[in-house]
């Protein structure tokens, strides 16, 4: 490694050229102690205008399983969230008992059925008409694919009108701390996201007060169903369907082109998985470990806490470096390469550790299984198109392609 990256000044971690290729740097501080001082924006708040708070960085396997999975001690609330001008989200920034209690809830709400069975063939057929519109094999595959995809697919899981797709996209991009925004631009769409989905879900509840038979979809789940005689309120209904669109409308568009850029990086991937499909899934999880989008989430310590060789003092963020776990030789031998079939795969922290594992786990998996049968059914290969790969620089949040130009060779 190149001296560098060797002793990076942590306030200095969110520069444009860390976030576009951050492993090296995650490489040159894994075997060093917590560093303190990192300065960067959770999920919700709005660069220049509101001010983060220093935080402690982990980024050894360990380090972070261990303020993963000890909630009590590191807490998932977001003061700072909560103070801006944007929606709280659900789940993501509560801590138990009440995170249990939503968790139980979401879990009814969120079934198999529902993502796989309901929505899972509708998701074919939109993959199969996208190809159908193709009207050159050479595009953008992030424009043409990668940010369609899972934006339509909520509307149809949530149950808004599925022409709407666009909005869905833009609002995570700005609630994600990813795209160059102004702070006012960031507003504007935190007050439209959340007028959307008011308007929407006071609807539905007009419609069931009605005697109005609702479609089965994830907002009617959300409203009828119960836990314990506990019901959500229209607030944490709306709430809920935010939560997904921000998270699910960004992270999975940046997995999606990630898989992509792989196979042009290992095109003899292709073939393999071209011929074997059961190797899709073991495709799938090896780049959620090597290339998992989500690079980090903050915590904040409850209680003086000793950590990786340093004490974290109560009220003090820490930031819980997923993807740099992912990358430890502790844990995954040559974390820079991508093995297929690793045998201790299922160790990955991409979609997090401990009570906040993401639940939405199967609907990006579903997605990107979907998207990539399509491919493998219509094409014989992908190659790198004029203009090549460009990675976002937005923001450290997710690691992925602001442009993947590339060209499918067609059947």
């Amino acid at each position: 490694m190149s001296h560098a990256v060797k002793r990076l000044n942590i306030e200095e971690f969110v520069r444009p050229e860390v976030i576009v290729n951050p492993y090296p740097y995650y490489e040159s501080l894994r075997s060093e102690p917590p560093q303190f001082g990192l300065l960067d924006y959770p999920p919700g708040t709005i660069p220049g205008q509101d001010k983060p708070h220093p935080a402690w960085a982990l980024f050894n396997y360990d380090d972070v399983a261990s303020a993963a999975r000890t909630h009590d001690s590191f807490s998932s609330r977001d003061p700072m969230q909560e103070a801006s001008a944007a929606p709280t989200l659900m789940l993501v920034n509560h801590d138990r008992p009440e995170h249990t209690v939503l968790r139980s809830i979401a879990q009814k709400a969120f079934t198999p059925k529902r993502v796989l069975e309901d929505v899972g063939p509708w998701a074919e057929e939109v993959v199969a008409g996208m190809f159908d519109r193709l009207e050159s094999p050479e595009m953008d595959f992030m424009e043409s694919f990668a940010v369609e995809v899972p934006a339509r697919f909520l509307t149809r899981l949530i149950g808004t009108p599925e022409e709407d797709w666009p909005l869905l996209r833009d609002w995570g991009n700005a609630f994600m701390v990813t795209a160059d925004y102004t702070a006012e631009q960031r507003n504007q769409r935190n007050r439209e996201v959340e007028a959307y989905y008011t308007e929407a879900v006071m609807a539905r509840y007009e419609d069931i007060a009605q005697g109005i038979q609702p479609p089965d979809d994830l907002m009617t789940a959300f409203i009828n169903v119960e836990h314990g005689g506990r019901t959500l309120s229209p607030e944490e209904v709306i709430r809920f369907c935010i939560t997904l669109v921000v998270a699910g409308a960004e992270t999975t568009v940046y997995f999606l082109g990630n898989l992509v850029a792989t196979l042009l990086e290992k095109p003899e991937l292709f073939t393999l998985l071209q011929n074997d499909r059961s190797q899709l899934r073991p495709f799938m999880e090896e780049s959620l470990r090597r290339d998992g989008p989500i690079q980090r989430l903050f915590r904040i310590c409850t209680q003086d806490t000793e950590l990786g060789g340093v004490t974290i003092s109560k009220d003090e963020w820490v930031a819980l470096f997923f993807a740099s776990a992912n990358r430890d030789p502790a844990v995954f031998e040559n974390p820079d390469e991508f093995i297929l079939n690793r045998p201790n795969i299922k160790h990955h922290m991409t979609f997090g550790h401990g009570i906040h594992f993401c639940m939405g786990n199967a609907v990006a998996r579903m997605e990107a299984e979907k998207l990539m049968n399509g491919i493998l059914d219509r094409v014989t290969g992908i190659e790198l198109g004029e203009g090549g790969i460009k990675r976002q620089s937005g923001g450290l949040l997710n690691y992925g392609a602001e442009s993947l130009n590339i060209r499918f060779l067609m059947k």
